[in-house]
């Protein structure tokens, strides 16, 4: 569990420090950017509904409308 706990460790720090300053750099925020990744991984025609979205990126009904929303 140690080895787990470190390893989320780093991946946050890698977060801050180097992807929110790119994700800032045009407007985004790191949930914001999540769900672009996904709908360009769901391939052409690059669409899903809210629900494909928020199963595929694990976070609840709430949380991907606020993301829609500020997008």
């Amino acid at each position: 569990m140690a080895v787990l706990g470190r390893l989320n460790e780093a991946s946050s720090l890698i977060a801050r420090e180097r992807l929110a300053p790119l994700f800032a750099r045009f407007g985004l925020q790191s949930g914001e950017f999540d769900v672009l990744a996904t709908l360009r991984r769901s391939g052409s025609p690059y669409a899903l509904t809210p629900t494909a979205l928020y199963e595929a990126t694990m976070v609840t009904s709430g949380a991907m409308t606020n993301r829609l929303d500020r997008l």
